[in-house]
């Protein structure tokens, strides 16, 4: 049956009801179109935030109010020796053995507010002991309302090592300048023991016995000359000439002349010259550096082993806090013995002066050597591996050729 009311309705009344309808589809396109707009600006911001948060310098871990984690960003994975993608939606007991951070996470849940900055030592699976630096603030909604916690972790380790350098820098020179004061003091009276001891020995030239007691005396007051002779050089800051220095030429002269060194039957020197070993530096003060390390070497290995001497030049540019807009390459040299290696208790202590564990010396070698190294704008480390041996690591700014002169 016919709807009476549609074969009432005329043409106008059709074009009306068509129209609508085609406005209708036009608003459902253009309220779709919006919508598909919104979803992609705000998948730009998701995807912008998400950048920022990746790209930050500091490890961010971010867990809501069961410390389930629902933030682990790049940096915080290369801090902890982590994968983010495993530890997403886990909760923190689940991936850290350590509890120190669902302490302090606990901490700033109770008193509602940001948590002092701590530093720790944290055992890493891919870096062993770092210090970082850990703090926490409370994520709140709209209603001031805690919703999770935000875990701020710094890896500070090369800042600590930094101020530990600064602080020993401030020990050597304070020691130095007492060192210096007391070795002019001691030396006046020390020449005139020996202008008496000279003339004593005169006196008693037909009594062997005395002399060989004046010898003694003569051979002592030597011996701490030396010793003052070290001090003076420990104590003076030194000035390299910088010069061009050729350091494989350098250390092949010092093997070569058994004057300088005198290499025994047992100890075996294995030599790895890398090219173009070229360094800015003072050859004369290079060299006591070098003759200190080879001895010190030589002197580990009493029952003999491989003495290893590298050279390398740096595959990639340096640069340092002050340097901005140009940086140079370094040459690193590389003295390894094959000894028992140095103790974890006399690591942290051996470019200290007047540290040494043999039964004679001063123990201002390798002072002397770090106030050589750091004169050249270088730097002078060591590794250890107990039982192995040890390595000493130099990097000593290269030639230039366009800003040095010969």
């Amino acid at each position: 049956m016919n709807d009476p009311q549609s074969e009432k309705r005329s043409p106008r009344e059709i074009a009306i009801l068509n129209q609508a309808f085609q406005s209708f589809n036009d608003a459902t396109k253009q309220l779709q179109s919006s919508y598909d707009e919104l979803n992609d600006a705000l998948e730009a911001n998701q995807n912008y935030l998400h950048n920022i948060m990746e790209s930050l310098p500091t490890g961010v871990i971010v867990v809501d109010q069961s410390n389930a984690i629902n933030t682990f960003n790049k940096t915080a994975g290369i801090i902890t020796g982590l994968k983010p993608e495993t530890c997403l939606n886990k909760k923190l007991s689940e991936v850290f053995t350590n509890d120190l951070f669902e302490k302090i996470i606990k901490r700033t849940t109770n008193e509602k507010q940001k948590s002092n900055t701590i530093e720790r030592e944290l055992d890493t699976p891919h870096h062993g002991k770092i210090y970082t630096r850990i703090s926490t603030s409370p994520v709140l909604d709209k209603q001031n309302k805690q919703i999770g916690t935000v875990l701020n972790i710094e890896d500070i380790t090369e800042l600590r090592q930094l101020e530990e350098d600064a602080q020993r820098n401030r020990r050597l020179r304070a020691t130095g300048e007492m060192a210096a004061g007391i070795a002019h003091e001691i030396r006046n009276p020390l020449g005139s023991i020996e202008l008496f001891s000279s003339l004593l020995k005169k006196d008693l030239s037909e009594d062997k016995e005395k002399i060989v007691i004046v010898d003694h005396i003569s051979a002592s007051v030597k011996n701490m000359d030396r010793i003052i002779s070290s001090l003076l050089l420990f104590a003076k800051s030194p000035k390299p000439s910088r010069q061009f220095c050729d350091l494989n030429i350098l250390l092949k002269e010092l093997f070569e002349d058994p004057s300088i060194i005198l290499i025994p039957q047992k100890v075996n020197p294995v030599f790895n010259w890398g090219e173009n070993a070229i360094a800015n530096g003072d050859s004369g003060l290079l060299k006591q550096v070098f003759i200190n390390l080879i001895r010190n070497a030589i002197q580990a290995m009493p029952e003999g082993g491989d003495l290893k001497i590298t050279t390398q030049k740096s595959s990639k540019l340096e640069q340092s806090a002050e340097e901005s807009d140009y940086s140079r390459q370094f040459i690193t040299v590389t003295v390894a013995d094959q000894g028992e290696g140095i103790s974890q208790k006399n690591l942290a202590n051996v470019f200290n002066p007047f540290f040494t564990t043999k039964d004679h010396g001063t123990g201002l070698g390798l002072s002397i050597s770090h106030n050589i190294i750091k004169a050249h704008q270088g730097t002078i480390d060591v590794e250890n591996d107990m039982g192995k041996g040890a390595r000493f690591i130099i990097k000593i700014p290269c030639w230039d050729n366009e800003l040095d002169k010969k």
